[in-house]
């Protein structure tokens, strides 16, 4: 039933909108009226999970808490409320916007932080001690599949090794009918050489990469001159690869600076002739605007590279276009898959000849794991559309973002700030938020955001930031 005035007067002449918008009102079948904590407490009483709750909630002086407590929320429900320009916005936007101040806000986002602390900690524990479990099980392994056909090299190096113990991305290179794909950087090379050794030599004829970033391609004119294998590669991705551009020094140290091409290449256009059949190339610009994946039709494989990085990404780098990602993936989710093969060694499936392998093989059909990030994705955009439409600071749009009802939010919130603080902000929440507003020219300077509140700042555009 729609809200209204005559609406509430039809069901008790005792009842006014102001009233009801005010605080809760509860009208039972006998006629009696309970208004707010009593409304709240009576409720409570009707379900077995929150009936404790009620029942204690009406006794002297937990009752007289539950009345100050209510009155707190109900005074300042736009600004607690996690809808933040949705459901409020039927009633009175202007009305939210007024009585929506950013210090309730932030006062009850930092008490949410403070209760979910201990549960923070424990995922973190738990995350670092799966991690430390996948990295271990796949160290300078090789896992082959479809008869050989396919292998997949897991890559190591002394600083590089840091990333899937802490972050938790696996570094690898993939060859499949005679191409190799993303062969890693070049802190990985030692750990690609070992692996080439154990390949045995025809087993390479090219060498291509989806995207120019540096754990993708620092090896690929080394591997082309240690097989004679040819390098393909993306219009996009061979002009940024003529001149790379000098990388953070945090990502140059642990990850490497990819070398500039110096020998000949082909362009992958329509498709890729490999040893025994055809991969497609299709382009999919979100994660970078370069980026590609590969495509077996026949045998219904993908090998998407980092456009695809699991349903839940949120520290993405600053070159993310996350509208012309979504684009990308609803693209992806009409192709016929049934083996989807992330950059970072991730495999969904549900074909029962590829083997289980713990930490690397999801047992989902790809079609799933897309649709599932495409909601989150359409998720964000609209949480993001609705805070920036309301004059939120960027700051204030990203916490509404991560809600801490959300599971995902405060299991991933260590993380999440480890990687914002240890890539001195180049890979964090806050460009995710970016991501969905930028244009393609705007790349964020790597810098490190220091968020504090100081007041109501929505009039600054969206992208002011303060580095140290």
């Amino acid at each position: 039933m729609a809200i209204s005035g005559e609406a509430i007067a039809a069901l008790d002449s005792r009842l006014n909108l102001e009233d009801c918008l005010r605080e809760l009102h509860v009208l039972d079948p006998a006629g009696t009226i309970d208004v707010g904590w009593a409304a709240v407490a009576r409720l409570a009483r009707l379900f077995p999970a929150t009936w404790m709750i009620g029942a204690l909630g009406s006794v002297w002086p937990l009752r007289l808490l539950g009345r100050s407590a209510y009155r707190f929320v109900a005074s300042r429900r736009y600004a607690i409320s996690k809808c933040r320009g949705g459901v409020c916005q039927s009633s009175n936007p202007r009305q939210v916007r007024e009585k929506a101040t950013l210090y309730t806000f932030w006062s009850c986002h930092m008490v949410g932080l403070l209760l979910r602390l201990p549960l923070i900690v424990g995922s973190a524990l738990l995350t670092a001690l799966r991690r430390a479990r996948v990295f271990f099980a796949t160290h300078g392994r090789r896992v082959d599949l479809l008869g050989g056909r396919l292998s997949i090299l897991f890559l190591q190096g002394f600083f590089p090794n840091f990333v899937p113990l802490v972050f938790g991305e696996l570094f690898t290179a993939i060859v499949y009918d005679g191409v190799a794909i993303d062969p890693g950087s070049t802190k990985m090379r030692r750990s690609l050489a070992r692996h080439l050794r154990k390949l045995g030599g025809g087993r390479i004829q090219t060498v291509v990469a989806t995207h120019a970033h540096e754990e993708h391609v620092g090896n690929l004119e080394w591997l082309a001159r240690q097989t004679g294998a040819r390098v393909a590669l993306g219009e996009q991705t061979a002009e940024l690869l003529r001149d790379p551009a000098r990388l953070p020094w945090v990502r140059r140290t642990i990850i490497g600076q990819p070398p500039a091409l110096t020998g000949s290449f082909d362009i992958l256009q329509g498709g890729l002739a490999t040893a025994r059949g055809r991969l497609q190339v299709i382009l999919t610009p979100g994660h970078c605007d370069d980026h590609l994946a590969l495509y077996d039709a026949e045998e219904k494989v993908l090998f998407a590279g980092d456009a695809f990085m699991g349903a839940y990404f949120s520290t993405p780098n600053p070159d993310v276009d996350s509208r012309r990602w979504m684009e990308t993936l609803e693209r992806m989710s009409r192709l016929d898959i049934e083996i989807l093969i992330e950059g970072h060694g991730h495999i969904h499936t549900l074909r029962s000849d590829v083997p289980d392998v713990p930490g690397v093989v999801i047992r989902e059909h790809p079609r799933t794991a897309i649709g599932e990030k495409l909601k989150y994705m359409r998720w964000l955009r609209g949480q993001i559309e609705a805070g920036l439409g309301e004059g939120l600071p960027i700051r204030a749009v990203e916490a509404t973002c991560f809600p801490w009802a959300s599971r995902a939010a405060w299991e991933n919130f260590a993380s999440d700030e480890m990687t914002r603080l240890l890539s001195l902000g180049h890979f964090s929440r806050t460009e995710l938020v970016r991501s969905f507003v930028r244009g393609p020219q705007d790349v964020m300077p790597t810098v490190y955001e220091v968020r504090f509140f100081a007041g109501d700042d929505s009039s600054r555009p969206p992208d002011t930031r303060t580095g140290i």
